[in-house]
């Protein structure tokens, strides 16, 4: 009997190992979401206009995906993003989080994890600039508190002011205050890797999460440090710093990786990357092939929707992979609930699909379309409905197209002759 006891423990503790492997511990997550940037502009998806090592490198640590959409402007993407929700159920006003929205800052904070947000918020609700006498919209959404975040340091908290040179930053519990001389992103940059550091070394048993939501690249085009024209008009606007901006989002990636590194959770850390939208109009840039793919923002089209998502966690996705999965904006808080050990809301409707199994390989996509009802509520922009797949689009109006043979959507199809 007691060999059978031996036995019996040894294949308890097989099993054990085995269940271990199938399911590993919570990882920490950096989000990072870069503002205004396609996926054209990445070595990793063969454009060859901008100099993108960081970024590329990301991409071949994990996953990279084929067919990530958001919608064409960057408020409505960020309530997709963090609600899990299509923006016919929540979106209101432009900038506006509506309060009673659960994010995926609540869930994980929530589920045990610390959770820091740095970058651009603009969804507390601030005065439209062009309405600036309207009853619409200071303080009617949501803060970072209010959004599930324990520390943050943040561009546009109701204070917009500059976000590159001279800065207008808020910090948690403080007033917005200017950073004379500073530049926005590295300030923020600073902020991340200290909330890296300071959660290893002070809570290392509690798993945590990052969201940096990035200012860059959006416009204005202006200098960079690492640009010539810094060390003289530092607001100076030019259409040719964009490559300057891309090369500096590049070189911030590169710095969370190695802090990630440096302090030893690379490995146990899930790294997404995506962007809110295209990149900005009048922006062109060039792929491998020789293929010009222009900037779209605003508009409906590839150009306009069609960002960059990799997924990088060492210890757990498989490097050099490319998956073709259509994932939408909708699916972000899902996955992060998934890989929390968390529950999605169950007292709403949330709209995403968990991508985990997909960077796990546990499983495929679970998509067979990506839906957008985009109502942007700015000035000149209309609204408009469509869903998709990686081939064919149909709006709402009737419209058909053949993207994988027209993605500048040129040549509406008559769908009763297919």
């Amino acid at each position: 009997m007691a060999g059978y006891g031996r036995l019996w423990c040894a294949v308890v503790v097989i099993l054990a190992g085995i269940v271990a492997q199938a399911a590993p511990a919570r990882p920490n997550v950096v989000l990072i979401l870069v503002d205004d940037l396609g996926y054209e502009a990445l070595g990793a998806y063969g454009g060859v206009s901008y100099e993108t090592p960081a970024l590329d490198r990301l991409a071949a640590s994990g996953v990279r995906f084929t067919h990530a959409y958001a919608t064409p402007l960057c408020a409505p993407s960020r309530l997709q993003l963090m609600t899990g929700r299509y923006t016919h159920r929540n979106y209101t006003e432009w900038g506006v989080l509506p309060k009673g929205e659960v994010t995926f800052g609540n869930v994980l904070r929530d589920a045990g994890y610390a959770t820091y947000v740095a970058g651009k918020w603009q969804l507390w609700g601030h005065t439209l600039i062009w309405d600036p006498d309207g009853p619409c919209c200071p303080q009617q959404g949501q803060t970072p508190t209010d959004a599930g975040f324990d520390e943050y340091l943040l561009w546009y908290l109701g204070t917009k002011g500059g976000r590159y040179a001279d800065p207008v930053l808020t910090g948690t519990g403080a007033e917005a205050e200017t950073h004379a001389g500073a530049y926005g992103p590295d300030l923020l940059a600073d902020f991340v890797v200290d909330a890296i550091e300071r959660q290893v070394a002070e809570r290392s048993g509690q798993p945590f999460l990052v969201y940096y939501s990035m200012v860059l690249v959006h416009a204005p085009f202006v200098p960079t440090p690492d640009s010539p024209g810094w060390q003289g008009d530092r607001h100076a606007k030019d259409p040719a710093r964009f490559s300057d901006m891309v090369a500096y989002v590049d070189k911030i990636v590169g710095r969370i990786l190695d802090a990630l590194e440096e302090q030893g959770v690379r490995d146990e850390t899930l790294v997404l990357l995506t962007g809110d939208n295209g990149t900005p109009l009048g922006i062109v840039s060039e792929l491998a092939d020789g293929t010009r793919v222009p900037g779209e923002k605003s508009r409906p089209t590839d150009g306009g929707t069609r960002v960059p998502l990799l997924a990088s966690w060492p210890r757990t996705i498989q490097a050099g992979r490319v998956s073709d999965a259509l994932v939408d904006f909708t699916d972000f808080l899902p996955s992060l609930a998934e890989v929390a050990g968390a529950a999605v809301p169950d007292d709403r409707i949330v709209d995403g699909k968990s991508f985990v199994p997909i960077l796990t390989g546990a499983g495929q996509g679970v998509r067979e379309w990506v839906f957008t009802d985009f109502r942007p509520r700015f000035p000149g922009i209309p609204e408009v409905t469509y869903i998709r797949d990686r081939r064919f689009k149909l709006y709402g109006d009737g419209r058909f197209f053949d993207i994988e043979s027209d993605v500048a959507e040129a040549a509406a199809l008559d769908v009763k002759t297919l």
